[in-house]
């Protein structure tokens, strides 16, 4: 594990120094901010669309970056699609499940230090109608923020958390409140952009849409639907439960959400120039500027357990997402291995976020996907598979296929995902399945390899699909992979007296997100 600089929750933006260099307009330093000092988030100290552009490039490093984000590299590992180099001493964290409050850190205080970014440019812009689309997309990030929280932690500081006291205490709201506080929150960004037409355009400041206030709808919407696809399952502890989260979709088409081509990604201007101005995840596992081994490229390499999967189904997303080792072919290591033989020139390295337009591995400049088209699809076609949303399901799902190619890289895309959901196959084509919601989860954890693990590690939570193996690491003994994060040193340092019991570790392996099945321990 990394060890990452921690910040109280008020603290500057510091982990953004990637942008901040990138932009060339302020700076800041690293450390925990004095509430003596001069508070840094003064709202007259940073223009609104440098704010936008920083605290955007944030939420970035929140979900992919090896060095000042959030440690998603730990979902990787346990969603089968990474794995620990056999040329390394295993952590226990990894192959035993032994977690503990510094396990994944960066995504709770990272996440807050984004969340305070984020609330600064609300509070700069204020209600002004010119400022109107600043203060809609800090409002809906940050609702995707703390949708990332809840999904990793369960009850975390919500309703009070943003707002300094000299006490740093901050009560603790549950998952299922905070999740109905950010989906009225979406409501609201939503109808400030639809009652503000001539507010002032976003332009280059907007690093994902530029600018492009429909499709910051659309992602709202896209958000929305993620979230109340999490409480299918359960109508206990504030879940909604299937009935009412068909309600609550009512009245949307798949216009409403974002479809083939639009993919909410971010990217402030990566380059090559310095290590922090690279691509945040490509920095982590294939490069630094020079050419050397990223931060983590000797440590994470590929999982048996996915590329047996896209070998066994013809998949030629394979070749885009691993390395070929020594020999020329691609080799995953089994989770947990302690063979002696498997060492890196044996198992295949990772190449981020596949091939570019030439066929070679996609460089420091490719952008950071938040919520590509692929999984956006792919969530609509579990909604109409279970009739909460009018539309073609053989459509959106092969569609959904083919924005996962495109996303990847694929040559010639469209027409290998085509023969791709054509095979005589059940976890392929999805006119053969019989249980075609298998089907589309096992598919949606395929297209969001070194992507979005935590949508996947939700699925697995929520549905048990797909079963990816446990380590078989000497000594384990438990029957599933983690359900939720500890809470973090700093947390308990700071805010002890607020931390729920058992969020040192404790309850990891047993403590259920408020929308995951009284059933989950079974899958």
């Amino acid at each position: 594990m990394k060890n990452i600089t921690i910040f109280k929750r008020n603290g500057y933006v510091a982990s953004l120094l990637a942008v901040v260099m990138l932009l060339g307009t302020f700076s800041c330093k690293k450390g925990t901010f004095d509430i003596n000092q001069t508070n840094p988030n003064s709202p007259t100290s940073v223009p609104p669309g440098t704010a936008l552009a920083a605290a955007l490039t944030g939420t970035a490093n929140l979900i992919y970056s090896g060095a000042v984000g959030g440690n998603q590299d730990i979902l990787n590992n346990w969603m089968g699609y990474w794995t620990q180099s056999g040329a390394y001493t295993p952590s226990n964290t990894f192959v035993l499940y032994q977690l503990t409050s510094s396990t994944g850190s960066g995504n709770w205080d990272v996440a807050y230090n984004n969340l305070s970014n984020y609330h600064a440019l609300i509070a700069n812009v204020g209600t002004s109608s010119a400022n109107a689309n600043y203060r809609a997309v800090g409002i809906i990030m940050t609702s995707f923020v703390y949708q990332r929280i809840v999904d990793l932690y369960g009850s975390a500081p919500y309703t009070t958390a943003l707002v300094p006291n000299a006490q740093f205490s901050y009560k603790y709201d549950s998952g299922d409140v905070i999740y109905k506080g950010i989906l009225a929150k979406l409501d609201t960004a939503i109808s400030i952009i639809n009652a503000n037409p001539s507010a002032s355009a976003l332009g280059k400041s907007d690093v994902m849409f530029q600018g492009n206030m429909a499709k910051w709808i659309k992602f709202a919407n896209t958000l929305k639907l993620k979230i109340l696809m999490r409480q299918t399952e359960s109508s206990a502890n504030g879940s909604l439960g299937s009935a009412a989260v068909q309600t609550a979709l009512a009245g949307y088409t798949q216009a409403s959400f974002l479809g083939a081509g639009e993919d909410a990604s971010i990217n402030p201007g990566y380059s090559n120039a310095a290590d922090n101005q690279e691509n945040p995840l490509y920095l982590d596992v294939v490069a630094t500027a020079n050419g050397s081994p990223g931060i983590n490229q000797k440590y994470y390499r590929a999982n048996k357990y996915s590329v047996d999967f896209y070998t066994n189904n013809n998949d030629p997303r394979l070749a885009t997402l691993y390395y070929p080792n020594s020999s020329g072919v691609i080799q995953g290591r089994v989770y947990g291995s302690t063979l002696g033989t498997e060492a890196n020139s044996i198992i295949s390295a990772i190449t981020a976020f596949g091939l570019d337009a030439t066929g070679n591995p996609n460089g420091p400049t490719v952008s950071s996907p938040i919520i590509p088209a692929t999984e956006s699809l792919f969530l609509q076609a579990e909604a109409i598979k279970r009739g909460y949303l009018a539309g073609d399901l053989t459509n959106t799902f092969n569609s959904a296929v083919a924005e996962s190619f495109r996303l990847y890289g694929v040559p010639n895309a469209s027409a290998a995902a085509t023969a791709y959901t054509s095979q005589v196959n059940t976890t392929t084509n999805i006119t053969a399945s019989a249980n075609q919601l298998a089907t589309i989860i096992t598919q949606k954890w395929a297209a969001l390899n070194g992507i979005d693990p935590l949508e996947s590690f939700s699925d697995y939570r929520r549905l048990g699909i797909p079963k990816v193996p446990i380590s078989v690491y000497p000594g384990v003994t438990v029957t599933h992979i983690p359900f939720r994060f500890p809470y973090p040193l700093s947390e308990l340092n700071y805010n002890g007296g607020n931390v729920p019991s058992g969020g040192n570790g404790t309850e990891s392996l047993t403590a259920h997100i408020f929308w995951m099945p009284a059933n989950a321990d079974s899958f």
